[in-house]
Parts: structure tokens; sequence; C-alpha cells
């Protein structure tokens, strides 16, 4: 399409100012470039450089031309996008299946972090897709092809059926769900004492759909707190939340309240027996994935 590079030449010249900076960032020789600009002068009969001062600017005609053409190479790369091939736009793409607060706490930002080096490898954009729901749904969105990686919880209480076999992991991070409680310096708030298997203790839990109930069924089948249930949540957020409003003590990663226990707006109950240490893994199809993927995954496990 001779006159889209024409016009693509003449915005370079507006920009830099410069016959010889536009042409080496259009990757002509000089006298290449100058014979394509008096070519659009041609065409559009009208003088659209004044080439007496340095650096040149624009005739009234050039500014004209020039709002026409960057709208013009605008929309054509726009329509351009829209339709290029669906395995194009497939290759450009990371699909990321997981839960709701691994989404937002820590898949989120690997996601977008890892995008950014991908687009950079790949000199093009890169979109993400992240799907949430419960654990068995989003292994089988992985197992099905709908999704290159899975980021899930491991722990040992924790039935994740997937093979070896066929699939790829790598650790993305440790955590621990520490016991955490408003913390009033005040003592105007319950004193809860994990300990003591007299008194109760008011608890907020997960709904049991959640794999972090899981992770925590399997720890209180080995204590003997006296814990009471007082509100069950979908979510660490809304959890974190009904502490902070002193409704009750809940167990919650430590990445999420690290801050709010070191600056003692929370309080970390009993001691390391009293926490759960877990894992958080990236899993993958030994199948080759898009080219965005699989730059993911190389500098995921680097």
């Amino acid at each position: 399409m001779t006159e889209t590079k024409l016009l693509q030449d003449f915005i370079a010249l507006a920009k830099t100012g410069s016959f010889t900076k536009a042409a080496e960032l259009r990757h002509v020789t000089h006298p290449a470039f100058s014979r394509r600009i008096k070519e659009l002068e041609v065409w559009a009969g009208a003088s659209l450089i004044n080439r007496k001062n340095l650096p040149i600017s624009l005739t009234e005609a050039g500014h004209d031309l020039l709002v026409v053409a960057e709208h013009i190479i605008a929309r054509l790369n726009t329509v351009k996008q829209q339709i290029s091939k669906p395995e194009d736009q497939a290759d450009r793409k990371l699909r990321i299946a997981t839960g709701r607060n691994l989404a937002h706490y820590l898949v989120a930002d690997w996601a977008s972090d890892l995008s950014r080096q991908v687009a950079k490898n790949m000199g093009c954009e890169v979109s993400i897709e992240i799907r949430t729901g419960i654990m068995q749904d989003m292994i089988a969105l992985m197992t099905q092809g709908h999704a290159d990686f899975l980021c899930c919880y491991e722990h040992h209480s924790l039935s994740v059926p997937i093979s070896t076999k066929d699939f790829l992991y790598v650790s993305l991070s440790t955590d621990k769900l520490v016991p955490v409680c408003l913390n009033t310096p005040d003592d105007s708030g319950p004193a809860y004492q994990l300990e003591d298997e007299i008194s109760p203790i008011a608890h907020i839990t997960y709904f049991a759909s959640l794999s972090l109930q899981h992770i925590i069924n399997d720890h209180l089948r080995s204590s003997s707190y006296h814990l009471e249930e007082t509100a069950c949540c979908d979510s660490v957020d809304v959890a974190l939340s009904l502490v902070k409003k002193q409704l009750g003590m809940a167990w919650l990663p430590w990445s999420v309240v690290r801050h709010d226990c070191e600056t003692g707006l929370l309080k970390v109950l009993g001691n390391r027996n009293n926490e759960i240490p877990y894992e958080v893994r990236l899993y993958r199809p030994k199948n080759s994935l898009s080219t965005a993927a699989e730059l993911a995954w190389k500098k995921t496990v680097a």
C-alpha cells in the first residue's frame, strides 16, 4: 500500500523535523526518503514542507494533511488488529485459570509483570485472560486446553487431580495461614486465647468449597480450639474486613496481613504451632503452548 507508506513517511518527518532522522526512522536512505515526500506533494498538488529553515516545518496544507494522515494510519492499525488471524491473536495471549483469592493477591501481579516482559520480547501487545472459579472447574479448563496455566494452592489436604505425566509445575511462592484478630491497645476487645479450650472464640470461616477452608479444616482436626463460627465468607478480602470490624478471628494468608500485623493494626494469635504453611504452584501442560505462554513459562522458571 504505497499511499499509506507515504503517509507514514510524512508523519515521521513531521515528528522529527529532519529528513535525515525521518529516513533513519523509516529505514530508507535520505535520497529515497526525499523522493517519497516529493511524490506525496505531487499527489497532494501542494507544497507540504517549508524547506528553508531547520528544523523543517509544515505548510498550512501540510498541517491539514497531517491531521488526516494520523487519523487514517491509526484507523488502519486498529482494523488490522481486529481482522488479524485468530491463531495470531491466540499466540499473543496468556490464559490463566485460578481461584478468586489467588487472582487478586498473586496472579494479577505475576501476569501483568510477565505480559510486559513477554510483549517486549515479542515486539507486540500481549493480552491477559484470567478466569476464576472452584478449583475442579479451573483444572478442567487447563486439561481441556482452554487455559495455558493453572495457579493453585498445594497442601497435603487438597486432592488436586493433576498428573505430572502430562503436566509440569513450578512453585510460585510459599505462604502460611496465620490466626489473627483486631489489635486493641486499650484491651477493649475480646482477649482471644487459642490455648484456652473453655472460652469460646469467635471464628470467621470460608465457604467449604474454598481450598483455604480445606487447608484450615485439616489443621483443626488435629487441634482442640473452642471455636464458634460468627461469619462465613467466600474470600480473603471479606474475612479480613470482618476481622477489622472486630467480628472475630480468622486464619488469613501472612502475605496479606503482614503489613497490618507489623504496624499493630492486627495481632497474631498463638505461636508457630498455630500457623498453617502451604505452597502456591503454577501448572502447565507438557505439550507446546502459544508463543506468549512459552515465553512466560521460561521467564517464570528461570
